[in-house]
């Protein structure tokens, strides 16, 4: 059953707490052992997570005498892990005794102010492996964040190998050990599911989409994508190198994108899909004669506005391939862009079918315009949740370009609610679904990733989850303190602090 799967993580935390400390200390201190006992109440257990599961639980400790009893009550297992995940946190090991140690006596009543919580990883710029990936949801289940979002794929690379299209990853990975098979994904989106976690591919289109996808030709489908690897200074047709955008004219890409919509269902069955969206620049269709004459023919000229209808058509018949593979009820994701800022004002885009992803700054105005049309919102905007802001840059000198570096207080201190507030808004709870920490992987890979996801991440974690109104400050002591917690369960991230201050709380704080 999936709840004693979930006890079975939580008990390895336990037996590696415990064999960890066993190496530099000796048990003494204790002459007699203490019982823990542990009752769970679930009223239902759904086999996979999702947007609408109930993520709420309680949890009860009591102790009489050398036993304690904790007990965790919730409407589903994904609740009651959570539950499991407070109770590992009230243990920890004991370095003077010797052995592990609890908190003898809690209440907590605890809920999620968001239902979308999560992380995004580029996969496609450089890669991450299975091996790392699975690392990451430990981390996001340890600060009980409940999904990972995979950009799956970019103009740089296409790592995953179809079963129906093996041309995208035989041409489009870094190499045959960079990949990933679809039993990959499938083991990643059922260990994700055991620990809260669920999975929503992306797949960046029509920008943002190069190697995979120039084998077309060879097999007799024409121009799949156009301006492969390009440099943006030849004819401006991307924002960085390599360049390289779908041909929306031909009917073989939409095929080729179903075929991979049908392999992703296959292996993740996920709830919601993301469809990319972003950064389209128009010079490259401008420039490509088999585009032209389809707008001629089509009774379109070559103004910004007919190459906005042109995006359109690609992103409504790209939705029908999406519909006829995981059906009209689930939920589609696009990030921000000028198309979603034109929508904002014209319309175009269904709000009951499309979330938008805000990548923009807090201070973005198409942020009020897309809540007023009706679109459910998820945050990922920049000036507060991308890890990767800050670091020398990977074209040319100087700092890349989001820069500064976002320290764990500004993400502690950025408030969705205070945020609207700011536009005039008191947000409906059902139209802010929650928002996602972006790690994109220009300058990360397995070597580097841990550190600048965490202890970060568990700042945009709390925000996310319990949404207190204090800021960074309040919360300073217990974050310094959860970061070690996370080095214990094998969460690597940055110090924060000399380990002094961690020992002598309140000597470093202004």
């Amino acid at each position: 059953m999936l709840i004693e799967k979930m006890m079975t993580v939580l008990h390895g935390y336990f037996e590696k707490m415990e064999e960890d400390g066993l190496k530099v200390t000796v048990p003494h201190g204790a002459d007699t052992e203490h019982e823990l006992s542990l009752d769970i109440y679930i009223n239902r257990c759904e086999k996979q997570i999702t947007l609408q599961t109930n993520e709420s639980y309680s949890l009860w400790v009591n102790t009489e005498g050398t036993s304690t009893v904790a007990s965790i009550a919730a409407e589903t297992c994904f609740g009651a892990r959570h539950g499991l995940e407070t109770l590992s946190q009230l243990i920890s090991w004991d370095y003077a005794f010797g052995s592990l140690i609890m908190q003898t006596s809690a209440t907590i009543i605890d809920a999620p102010a968001y239902p979308h919580r999560g992380l995004m990883v580029d996969t496609a710029r450089n890669f991450i492996s299975l091996e790392k990936l699975l690392h990451i949801i430990d981390g996001l289940a340890h600060d009980k964040m409940n999904t990972l979002h995979l950009h799956l794929s970019d103009a740089n690379s296409f790592p995953f190998d179809s079963k129906r299209v093996p041309q995208m990853a035989k041409y489009g990975a870094y190499s045959p050990r960079k990949v990933y098979s679809f039993e990959d994904l499938k083991e990643l989106g059922e260990y994700a599911n055991v620990r809260g976690v669920r999975i929503i591919p992306e797949i960046d289109a029509p920008a943002h989409a190069g190697n995979g996808w120039q084998w077309g030709s060879e097999y007799g489908l024409g121009d799949l994508a156009l301006c492969v690897n390009e440099s943006p200074r030849s004819q401006g047709a991307c924002y960085d190198p390599p360049c390289g955008i779908l041909n929306p004219v031909n009917n073989y890409t939409y095929d080729v994108l179903e075929s991979i919509y049908f392999d992703l269902m296959q292996a993740l069955n996920p709830d919601m899909f993301h469809m990319g969206g972003d950064e389209v620049r128009f010079n490259c269709w401008n420039n490509t004669n088999e585009i032209t004459e389809w707008m001629t023919l089509n009774g379109l000229s070559r103004t910004e506005e007919d190459f906005f209808h042109l995006w359109k058509y690609f992103q409504n018949t790209s939705l029908q391939r999406v519909d006829n593979v995981f059906g009209r009820d689930t939920p589609v994701i696009l990030w921000t862009s000028s198309l979603t800022d034109q929508v904002a004002v014209n319309g175009h885009l269904d709000p009951g079918r499309y979330i938008i992803q805000v990548w923009s700054g807090s201070r973005d105005f198409t942020i009020p315009r897309l809540y007023y049309t009706g679109y459910r919102l998820i945050f990922s905007n920049v000036d507060a949740w991308y890890l990767d802001c800050g670091y020398g840059s990977w074209v040319g000198d100087g700092l890349n370009s989001c820069a500064p570096y976002k320290s764990w207080q500004v993400m502690y201190d950025n408030d969705l609610d205070y945020l609207m507030r700011g536009f005039g808004i008191r947000p409906d709870p059902g139209k802010i679904l929650g928002g996602e920490a972006a790690m994109w992987s220009e300058q990360v890979d397995d070597a580097t990733i841990d550190g600048k996801i965490w202890p970060r991440l568990s700042a945009v974690a709390e925000r996310l989850w319990s949404n207190l109104p204090e800021r960074w400050r309040f919360a300073e002591r217990r974050f310094v303190h959860h970061r070690e917690r996370m080095l214990l369960k094998g969460i690597m991230g940055d110090a924060v602090q000399p380990l002094w201050c961690h020992q002598n709380e309140g000597f470093c704080y202004n």
